[in-house]
């Protein structure tokens, strides 16, 4: 699957359509699947912003978090 391409495309159809909260949903689901986990989550705030109980997006923030949250603690801990 080519990311690239399909960020490209959702962020002209966000950028003709900025009020459509479902573009952003999608744009997220890419960047998760390309392990761009910052902008994910700049897209799921987004989301979360308009809908608050989207409860698919909040899902989607946990993992990204528990993702970022994970250390390997017994190699280091600081």
């Amino acid at each position: 699957m080519e990311h690239g391409k399909d960020i490209e495309r959702l962020t002209a159809a966000i950028e003709a359509s900025p009020e459509d909260i479902s573009l952003y949903a999608e744009r997220g689901k890419v960047h998760f699947r390309a392990h761009d986990f910052g902008s994910a989550l700049n897209d799921f705030n987004r989301v979360l912003l308009a809908d608050g109980d989207n409860e698919e997006i909040r899902q989607y923030v946990k993992m990204i978090n528990e993702i970022l949250d994970f250390r390997y603690n017994d190699i280091y801990n600081p």
